[in-house]
């Protein structure tokens, strides 16, 4: 059995989609499954929101901010070299500092922001700390974004060249192997029918946003200044991960879905990881709204759809009369005895999906 699952492709090739499907079956079958979404909080090998520090560094920073040392040592992850804190948790272990002098020199050790020089090492460290991590027990995780489309976008944003792209993916693939990973490749044959659908699932609005979040990077220099040169950048992207899957040295399977039939792709990739399809049980979620009023946030759910705090809506896929799949997230929301019901797996970043979150289902005035 694969240890590790990796799903790569363009954005908007449905990895979440296809990491969603591939979650709810093993765990169907039976196995110990951790979906790491592409946006996980916090992430063992990304850096979403993370600030990164050396040792020496993190050192310092406590002795300068005390009042702050207590907590970020209960959420730092240490590794050889470095410490990382994910600094979305930070503001939430002490909110109302979003303005504080700590908080805002903790963002300035932001990861993504690191030239290469940098970011390289503790890129591998980290993946070596989650891979020795890994090796200490049975679980299957599936990972989405993070061995190429992460790297793709870190690698090319700073002007570098594919050689040096790939010698840094190999050195990932190589920690990976004592796991044995499998790599599913999503793609359409056309890079320009992705960035037509991204544009059409997403908004030009919001291509425009990446762009402007994105053009004083290295990769834009001598670029046209407007959303036309993200869409080129798109290609590149395209064109590198073609690359990698091509040099990659693992079990691996590409697939097209522009037809997007979602249930001869998921039906492809279980035969591949030899996986059996379940059906799942005859089980229906209790209609409601649920509320946390300590996060001031709530969701619904109305015949088997789910409406997230973000107006998103989501189908519910039953586990068992009690515990349900959320379609698009690595969680399983849990109901209790008392009305109330968990969210449990691995939480994304926006605050509501907290792993342990627990939302109160609201009375209405006839009881029901």
């Amino acid at each position: 059995m694969n240890r590790i699952i990796l799903l790569e492709g363009l954005p908007g090739t449905g990895k979440t989609t296809n990491s969603y499907r591939l979650f709810e079956q093993l765990v169907r079958n039976g196995r110990d499954v951790r979906w790491l979404h592409e946006v996980s909080q916090p992430h063992p090998t990304l850096f979403f929101s993370e600030s990164c520090l050396t040792k020496e560094e993190y050192r310092l920073f406590t002795e300068k901010y005390p009042e702050a040392a207590g907590m970020l040592g209960s959420i730092a992850e240490v590794r050889s070299a470095t410490v990382g804190i994910d600094y979305l948790t930070a503001a939430r272990r002490m909110p109302g500092q979003e303005n504080a002098a700590w908080y805002q020199e903790l963002k300035q050790y932001d990861a993504m922001d690191f030239p290469l020089e940098r970011y390289e090492p503790a890129a591998l460290e980290k993946w070596e700390a989650f891979v020795n991590a890994a090796l200490r027990n049975d679980t299957i995780y599936i990972l989405d974004g993070s061995i190429f489309q992460y790297q793709i976008f870190t690698f090319l944003l700073n002007g570098a060249d594919y050689r040096r792209l790939a010698k840094f993916v190999r050195s990932i693939m190589n920690m990976l192997r004592p796991l044995r990973p499998a790599l599913i490749y999503l793609y359409r044959e056309k890079t320009g029918d992705s960035i037509a659908f991204m544009e059409k699932q997403r908004g030009m609005k919001n291509l425009e946003s990446t762009w402007e979040r994105d053009k004083e990077r290295p990769y834009y220099r001598n670029k046209q200044q407007d959303v036309t040169a993200f869409f080129d950048f798109l290609k590149d992207y395209a064109d590198c991960a073609a690359r990698l899957y091509d040099e990659s040295e693992c079990d691996k399977l590409r697939i097209e879905i522009t037809a997007q039939a979602w249930d001869v792709y998921e039906a492809k990739m279980l035969h591949f990881l030899g996986i059996t399809h379940q059906d799942a049980p005859s089980c229906k979620a209790k209609d409601g709204t649920y509320v946390n009023a300590a996060i001031g946030a709530s969701f619904s759910i109305k015949d088997g759809i789910l409406t997230d705090p973000e107006g998103a809506k989501r189908r519910l896929s039953p586990k068992s009369p009690t515990k349900f799949f959320i379609e698009g997230l690595p969680e399983i929301l849990c109901f209790e005895e008392d009305e109330s019901v968990k969210l449990c797996g691995q939480q994304i970043i926006p605050q509501w999906s907290e792993t342990g979150t627990v939302y109160t289902r609201e009375t209405k005035q006839n009881g029901e």
